[in-house]
């Protein structure tokens, strides 16, 4: 019996050293209180977390509360104890000794007596002031990583420059500590800053001509684009900058500049600034100026784009001189054309006057003679509208404008344009065969360009046949394609193969010296093309050519 006894007193003693052990080596402080928070006991660690000298000193304070931060903590930490026994994990802020505030991660329990009432409490107390610095360290460059994705895509979706700047503003100013910003872009001559978008300023500041824009080289923005350097301002007090009083009466505290460069060539800045005391750190403007490098990638594809749209507004330019020379050397080949076309009628018209009047004189002017002088008037009136309808649309085709897209009807199209040279054709004795399909779909086209087209392709087709011949001018709807599809086809001398490669190309022709220049079929192929449709030729030498557009269709 004496020795069971001995026994269990060895094996709690046993037990009693290995917890001595483990409370005095662990690394988490663990402190013993009585239930009103007072210290009754506390390991080394507790004394070096808590920033004491010594364990008296830890000892000599009133209550373990007196270490937390924030009262409401206390008063939830003390009601879950009373009501559940225990408090698993709880993050709090502590005040050490000399009174810096850090992280604690709190475990406690209740210590019950054998009558079941609380006795003691046990604290066991972490430091995650790290563990928290590290995650908001990991958070904020997620953060940061994410703006800075933002704004690439932004810079690669959009060339739309101001729309970039101003997303890169909101960005910038919706996850730092900053408050306000500028950038500016340099002039075409490069020697000129000027504001080009802002953030965060009051009106006046930026109001000022300094302010709005500035030479290179004058102030620290100035000289920032000037040496491609960022410079940091953290206090303006003792800045250098000549316009220092600016920023002290906007209330600026600290500023730092960012060169914006575009492959290795300074295009602008951007300022950053704080109206409240602010530490720019090394990691804030190394992400700065991966934002400044984003905005220079951002000027550099404004300005290729802005160089492309320059360049395609003079390639249309030069095409509309094209179709205008071209349109007048039409102009000048209808002259005669139609010369002999409006020649006609008005001879005929004339004819009949002089027979009137001749009546007139001799007095033959009778009733009896009412039928026929009623038959000469319907001829001079049917002559009359043919010169007019002639005349219109000679002018029609002649009137210079702008490109205007409308909704037209083929049919109309070819049947004026056919007008133009149909007395051409008809002196060739050429047949014509229109082969129009009813009830054709619209397109939506300029009218006189069509038309343009069509006259060159008819033209040509005459040109390459000699007397006599057949042109075919059709129109259908190709549904699989759903497009309109308007075939000019002749049966003249047809287009070599070696040739049939280069046709559309601009001042090529196969045409003897002084009959062409070669800009035809190009201005049609360049109509076509801005119409949204195509252009094809098939050919064989001596049989004849088929030139075939396809329009798209108003939906």
């Amino acid at each position: 019996m004496i020795k069971s006894v001995e026994k269990r007193l060895r094996q709690s003693e046993d037990t009693e050293g290995i917890y001595r052990t483990i409370f005095q080596n662990s690394s988490d402080a663990v402190i013993l209180t009585d239930t009103k928070g007072r210290f009754m006991e506390i390991n080394q660690a507790a004394i070096h977390i808590l920033g004491y000298d010594n364990k008296e000193e830890l000892l000599a304070l009133k209550s373990v509360f007196h270490l937390f931060e924030a009262q409401e903590d206390i008063e939830w930490l003390r009601k879950s104890l009373s009501q559940d026994g225990s408090v698993i994990e709880f993050e709090t802020c502590l005040v050490e000794k000399q009174g810096r505030a850090f992280d604690a991660l709190i475990t406690s329990n209740v210590v019950i007596d054998t009558n079941g009432a609380n006795k003691n409490y046990i604290f066991i107390i972490r430091d995650i002031t790290k563990i928290n610095r590290a995650q908001y360290e990991i958070e904020r460059r997620n953060i940061r990583l994410a703006a800075l994705n933002a704004i690439s895509a932004t810079v690669s979706s959009s060339l739309d420059l101001q729309e970039v700047l101003d997303s890169t503003i909101d960005k910038i100013l919706e996850i730092l500590e900053a408050d306000s910003m500028r950038i500016y872009l340099l002039d075409d001559k490069k020697d000129i800053l000027n504001l080009v978008a802002h953030k965060g300023h009051l009106l006046e500041f930026i109001e000022k001509n300094h302010m709005k824009c500035r030479e290179v080289g004058d102030g620290l923005l100035g000289k920032t684009v000037w040496t491609c350097k960022t410079r940091v301002v953290d206090n303006l007090m003792r800045s250098e900058d000549p316009y220092v009083d600016s920023f002290i009466e906007e209330g600026l505290q600290a500023t730092v500049y960012i060169p914006l460069i575009s492959k290795d060539i300074p295009v602008g800045v951007m300022s950053v600034s704080s109206h409240s005391q602010f530490k720019f750190s090394l990691d804030y403007v190394e992400f700065l100026t991966a934002i400044g490098n984003q905005i220079g990638v951002a000027v550099d594809n404004a300005n290729l784009y802005k160089n492309l749209e320059r360049a395609y507004q003079e390639l249309k330019e030069a095409q509309e001189q094209v179709i205008r020379a071209e349109k007048l050397a039409s102009l000048g080949k209808l002259a005669a054309t139609i010369a002999h076309e409006i020649n006609n009628p008005l001879a005929a018209v004339l004819t009949y006057i002089r027979l009137m009047m001749k009546l007139m004189k001799r007095g033959r002017f009778t009733s009896e003679r009412i039928m026929d002088i009623s038959r000469y008037l319907d001829t001079m009136e049917s002559e009359t509208a043919r010169c007019g309808e002639i005349v219109k649309n000679l002018l029609t085709f002649s009137r210079q404008s702008k490109m205007i897209m409308e909704t037209n009807m083929i049919e109309e199209i070819i049947e004026k344009t056919l007008v133009l040279i149909a007395h051409d054709l008809k002196m060739k004795a050429i047949k014509i065969v229109k082969e129009i399909e009813p009830d054709l779909p619209k397109i939506r086209c300029d009218f006189k360009q069509i038309q343009q087209a069509l006259l060159n392709l008819i033209s040509n087709a005459s040109e390459s046949m000699s007397n006599e011949g057949a042109l075919t001018v059709s129109a259908r709807h190709a549904k699989q394609e759903d497009v309109l599809e308007i075939v000019i086809s002749d049966t003249g001398r047809g287009i070599p193969d070696e040739d049939l490669k280069n046709i559309f190309e601009p001042f090529f022709t196969t045409k003897e010296e002084g009959k062409g220049v070669g800009l035809g079929l190009s201005v049609v192929y360049g109509i076509i093309t801005r119409h949204n449709g195509t252009l094809e030729v098939e050919s064989r030498f001596e049989e004849g050519s088929a030139f075939k557009i396809r329009l798209p269709i108003v939906q």
